[in-house]
């Protein structure tokens, strides 16, 4: 269900004063998420979700702007991720390889996380790797270093990477759920999981375009706009100091 936002409803929250005060409010909107993966980021649905997102975020400014609060706002539009097509034949069948009597398995899509079964690790491990071309299998220890994967006890004995594009699964699963025509979750450095990052504000430069950021620094940047330290985390400021006046 999507929220009413305009000047009665969700800028209402940000007029509250003394102890109801708010420093920091977010809003998530799914449409563009839910219509790629629906639909594929390249379908006509994208392009209708993305002009419903931007008419609602229209509405949440105009409401600010309409209260009053432009100079003491700070409103920062995020995506979590990007968006890529995905070809109804681009699978791989990870039972074409390895007996699924063999490894118990926590997840397959884009990332394929496996647990072998006592004493089938390198067997498997071995069937696996270089199976097939769209696919990269490693152990836990040899996951790029680049990904942080591979020093949590949870993070399984072989680690699985789809092509971008591509997605694993099981015939059984097939049968069951096809893959969906758009997905996300492969290598972070593809331009297809590019994610958008717009702020403007008292606390931002205006007409500044950024160079491309991971956006693990953007907790570092609202506590820093909040006044507040953040937990020891993977981000930094410097990476997006430069947009602050």
């Amino acid at each position: 269900m999507r929220p009413a936002l305009g000047p009665s409803s969700a800028t209402i929250w940000l007029t509250l004063t003394g102890s109801q005060a708010l420093s920091f409010v977010s809003l998530y909107y799914s449409d563009v998420d839910h219509a790629g993966h629906t639909f594929g980021p390249s379908s006509p649905q994208v392009d209708t979700a993305i002009a419903r997102v931007d008419s609602m975020i229209g509405r949440l400014m105009d409401g600010i702007a309409a209260r009053g609060l432009s100079g003491r706002i700070n409103l920062v539009v995020v995506s979590d991720h990007g968006m890529a097509d995905v070809p109804p034949d681009h699978v791989v069948f990870l039972d074409d390889y390895i007996s699924l009597d063999d490894v118990d398995i926590v997840d397959a899509a884009e990332i394929g996380q496996l647990r072998p079964k006592p004493g089938r690790l390198e067997d498997v491990y071995r069937k696996l790797y270089g199976a097939n071309p769209h696919l990269a299998v490693y152990r836990r220890a040899d996951v790029p270093a680049r990904f942080h994967y591979d020093n949590n006890p949870r993070i399984t004995p072989l680690v699985l990477m789809a092509e971008l594009g591509w997605q694993m699964t099981t015939h059984a699963r097939y049968a069951s759920r096809k893959p969906s025509p758009g997905a996300h979750g492969y290598d972070n450095q593809a331009i297809e999981m590019g994610a958008s990052f717009i702020a403007a504000g008292p606390a931002f430069r205006s007409g500044y375009t950024s160079a491309p950021f991971q956006n693990i620094h953007v907790y570092d940047l609202l506590c820093h706009i909040l006044g507040i330290r953040p937990s020891p985390n993977d981000g930094s400021l410097d990476s997006t100091r430069a947009m602050l006046r």
